[in-house]
């Protein structure tokens, strides 16, 4: 009995160590797939975001977050899935022009070294790395009653430590008058209860 017992342990443990190492050490982004899918995706313990919201990995881009602000590396591959816009808004003609560019996956790898938040990613086979210096965390409520969410969670990464949400946003709003700040979204979480 004892020895069906170890048998068991070992074969859980050894399952448990392969499950980790498929979401902890991710294929080399340079040769993810043209054809990679959400589904794939998700398999593999990507954060994901399905039209701007997190839908898998809340609490591992938690850990994420409050891991580097202790000031410990750590890294995360984040899979931005994008599907067509709700036809409504659309004439006929040009929403079919609209939904050929759809369903759309962005693969990128955020890491952060101990010193600096590095994210990258591949466009046209060439790889793009952009560094900041700060990932800052953002909450409150919706901006509108008509925003179809009670509030919201926002990862920033930005090169300034005091910057707010509202500034970045005016910063977007008033881009043609200089006013932008260099930031990268990085993971939302809608709430709509």
């Amino acid at each position: 009995m004892r020895k069906h017992i170890t048998i068991i342990f070992l074969a859980l443990f050894l399952s448990a160590i392969t499950g980790c190492g498929q979401s902890d050490n991710p294929m080399p982004l340079e040769k993810v797939p043209e054809d990679y899918s959400l589904e794939q995706a998700k398999k593999e313990g990507c954060i994901v975001h399905e039209d701007g919201d997190i839908t898998q990995g809340k609490e591992r881009f938690e850990e994420f977050y409050n891991t580097t602000k202790a000031g410990k590396s750590d890294e995360v591959r984040l899979a931005d899935y994008y599907s067509p816009d709700d036809p409504s808004g659309y004439a006929p003609e040009s929403y079919e022009s609209v939904k050929a560019g759809y369903p759309r996956l962005y693969i990128q790898d955020l890491s952060f070294d101990g010193e600096q938040y590095t994210i990258r990613w591949y466009s046209d086979g060439e790889e793009i790395a952009r560094n900041y210096s700060c990932l800052m965390k953002y909450e409150g409520s919706a901006e509108s009653p008509d925003a179809g969410y009670k509030s919201y969670t926002r990862y920033v990464l930005t090169n300034d430590d005091e910057v707010t949400w509202q500034e970045l946003v005016w910063g977007m709003v008033s881009s043609q008058l200089g006013d932008y700040i260099d930031h990268m979204s990085v993971c939302t979480d809608y709430i709509y209860e």
